[in-house]
């Protein structure tokens, strides 16, 4: 009986060590690489290596943006250790522990407000840490413990490994602090008080133009949550809901986590989803994203997916140095480089930007004393834009007031409860009634269209009735045409001309050339502008509408797409307008030596083709573009001057340095003051391009509010900013001294 169970015991040894063997085998041979992987994925803590984002050039190569190194404090809100052989989260934020971290990033509203505010009131007494940053970085205590909540509870509420994730608290802190951080850190028997915190060098995007170019870069600011969840997808209840993996932004692609050249196809993106949807996962879009800065308005927003690069991983493998037991973190290879993003280059040239800022600066000085305007506490704004008509490249474009991007983030609240509005873009986002300067584009069509007939008439007795109705012009101009209805300005011809040419063909001639709708300039944030569709319909639509219509009132434009219109008059050639798109993004200098350099470049050239082209009269372009040019020079067979004679170059004997066909605006409008309809002071334009037989740059001023007209107050600005592009001297010029055009 002993023997037996002897040798049962012996068997059942000798199973056990046997089915050991075995499962050592299994191991040591056929999952090593598997075992050694997992091993490695736990030693292993990921560190961001962030692209330079690219830089924006104007066409000088002048830098308007670019990427500078700063000194960034990212807090670790846990760290991780081993007790009874198990992995434990700590949190690194005494008193406030790692379960009341989890709570915070779960809690929503009031319930949220409250253990927040315990948690800080904690933090602000007992952490060590925030009393150090405090003094150190100048700042208040609450609002430091504020920042670095903040960033500790800004995780996936789900998952404790999250905690372990480094995530950023301050940006730029001054070098020696950072440097002293980074020894105390690299010291086993340094202040453990810097534990929590990590030192990692990041960038501040500059913008050495300031001002000058603020609305044209825009600035850059951190991807939103309601983004990030759009990207990655969020968790609702217990159910993962997958994102897309990509933004749009004015039907372009703002940010893709996917290839930077775009998205996948419909189809790839189904299945991608679906799977993802499957596994109960969410789209992994590596979690520095959600620290991610992005473009915020102008060029920065609209190139964003070409400037923003490519981040990649750098894997750090923790290993323990031999005889002090000190462990640290050392790259474990195989790690590529961050991608840089693209540098873009600008038809703009920072020169002429300067030069032309500096001139409506001081015609708005001068403006400004009127008593009128000073009366009214005019708010000084205006805009100005110069242009390439043949194939809407974009020299100049200023908004006044404008902002200084380096300075955005500090200063937004101030920025925007500013009563003057210096964050608004005016020239492509500011919408206005455009009064005359559309009368060239009425009598076009109403030539074209057979509407009216060359060198037919109208009679202008400065009031024109219509039932009991009274409709005025500036002027008592007697019998008018085409050419000396633009020279003058007369509102009653285009009455007449606006009524034969009907409401319905009226609008679809604004239409075609751009109005209502946004040109597609490569800025953010662009306006479309309103016109009455009802002209289209007829529904509510009165002849006295009409009216209105065909002088550029009962309607809102942007300056931007005035500059449209003005250029496709300009380029005008064989009964052919072309419709330009109005861009800022040229070709690079050098080849491109990428794929995304080589669509980027592409991208560029596409812009200098026109949107669409219009077949029009031959002789109706003619007899337009005469009367353009006499409303600036005037008719020389009677001697009468035009609306827009201000912005002439007049020489002795009748010649003229520099000939240019434009034309005056003055909109009328008014506000809802107390339940009372209040006239205001009159919206002011000038539209013009030059020189007059091949023009090369079309010139849009605009200043709201302004009053004067647009010939006394908008020509002159646009004379000198046309002088200051061809180069041209100061001449006396006693024909235009002290005469003032309205129109």
């Amino acid at each position: 009986m002993l023997r037996l169970r002897a040798g049962i015991t012996s068997l059942l040894f000798s199973l056990l060590f046997a089915g050991g063997l075995l499962r050592l085998a299994d191991l040591q041979i056929n999952r090593s690489a598997e075992l050694a992987a997992f091993r490695e994925n736990r030693l292993t803590q990921v560190e961001q290596k962030a692209p330079r984002r690219g830089r924006i050039l104007d066409a000088a190569g002048t830098i308007l943006a670019e990427d500078r190194p700063t000194q960034d404090v990212w807090l670790i809100p846990a760290f991780a250790e081993r007790v009874n052989r198990r992995r434990a989260i700590v949190s690194n934020l005494f008193p406030v522990g790692t379960e009341q971290i989890l709570l915070l990033s779960r809690l929503r509203g009031e319930e949220s407000r409250f253990e927040k505010n315990l948690a800080l009131t904690g933090m602000i007494e007992a952490n060590p840490l925030v009393s150090e940053l405090s003094a150190r970085l100048k700042i208040d205590k609450p609002a430091v413990a504020e920042k670095i909540l903040t960033a500790a509870i800004s995780g996936n509420p789900a998952s404790n490994e999250d905690l372990l994730q480094p995530r950023p608290v301050f940006e730029d802190i001054d070098f020696a602090l950072a440097l002293e951080i980074r020894a105390a850190l690299a010291n086993p028997f340094g202040n453990s008080l810097w534990r929590p915190i990590s030192i990692r060098t990041g960038r501040r995007r500059h913008y050495p133009a300031g001002e000058l170019a603020g609305h044209l870069t825009g600035t850059t600011g951190k991807l939103t949550g309601e983004e990030y969840e759009e990207l990655r997808g969020h968790w609702d209840g217990e159910e993962a809901v997958p994102g897309r993996g990509f933004i749009r932004k004015q039907d372009r692609i703002f940010f893709s986590i996917f290839d930077r050249d775009g998205v996948p196809s419909d189809e790839e993106l189904i299945l991608r989803l679906k799977k993802i949807k499957r596994s109960g996962g969410l789209i992994k879009t590596q979690s520095y994203l959600a620290n991610e800065m992005v473009g915020r308005g102008g060029l920065e927003q609209y190139y964003n997916q070409s400037l923003r690069g490519r981040h990649k991983l750098q894997g750090l493998r923790l290993v323990r140095e031999p005889g002090s037991g000190r462990r640290r973190f050392l790259p474990s290879g195989g790690a590529e480089a961050a991608i840089n993003g693209l540098d873009i280059r600008l038809s703009l040239r920072l020169d002429v930007q300067r030069r032309a800022t500096s001139i409506l600066e001081r015609h708005i000085g001068e403006i400004a004393k009127r008593p009128e305007l000073a009366a009214s506490n005019w708010r000084r704004s205006g805009i100005a834009i110069m242009m390439n008509p043949q194939n809407g490249r974009v020299y100049a474009l200023v908004s006044l007031p404008s902002y200084d991007p380096n300075t955005f983030s500090r200063d937004f609240n101030l920025l925007r409860d500013e009563p003057d509005n210096p964050l608004l873009d005016r020239a492509i986002a500011g919408i206005y009634p455009p009064g005359s300067v559309m009368k060239p584009l009425v009598a076009l069509a109403a030539l074209s269209e057979e509407a009216i007939m060359p060198g037919q008439r109208f009679l202008c007795d400065k009031v024109l009735m219509l039932g009991g109705a009274r409709f005025t012009c500036l002027g008592r101009h007697g019998e008018q045409d085409v050419e000396s209805a633009l020279m003058h300005s007369c509102n009653i011809f285009f009455y007449h001309t606006g009524e034969a040419l009907g409401g319905r063909l009226l609008y679809e001639w604004y239409a075609r050339v751009g109005l209502g709708r946004r040109t597609g300039v490569d800025l953010a944030n662009e306006a479309r502008g309103i016109l009455p569709r009802n002209a289209y319909t007829r529904r509510g639509w009165a002849t006295g509408n009409t009216y209105h219509l065909a002088i550029g009132q009962g309607m809102a434009v942007t300056p931007m797409q005035v500059a449209v219109f003005y250029s496709a008059l300009a380029n005008a050639a064989g009964g052919i307008m072309r419709v330009v798109h109005p861009h800022l993004l040229i070709p690079p200098i050098t080849p491109a030596e990428s794929g995304a350099e080589e669509d980027l470049a592409n991208e560029a050239l596409d812009l200098d083709q026109p949107v669409s082209e219009m077949l029009v009269d031959g002789e109706a372009l003619a007899s337009v573009r005469q009367g353009m040019w006499q409303a600036v020079q005037g008719n020389l067979e009677t001697g009468e001057s035009g609306s827009g004679r201000q912005a002439s170059f007049p020489l002795p004997g009748g010649e003229f340095l520099l000939e240019l066909g434009g034309k005056t605006g003055t909109a009328e409008w008014s506000r809802n003051v107390g339940g009372s309809v209040v006239k205001q002071i009159s919206h002011v334009w000038f539209a013009a391009f030059a020189p007059f037989d091949r023009p090369e740059i079309v010139v849009i001023v605009m200043l709201p509010e302004a009053g004067g007209g647009g010939g006394g107050t908008c020509a002159p600005i646009v004379k000198d900013l046309i002088r200051m592009w061809f180069n041209l001297p100061e001449l006396p010029d006693a024909m235009n001294a002290g005469s003032e055009a309205l129109g």
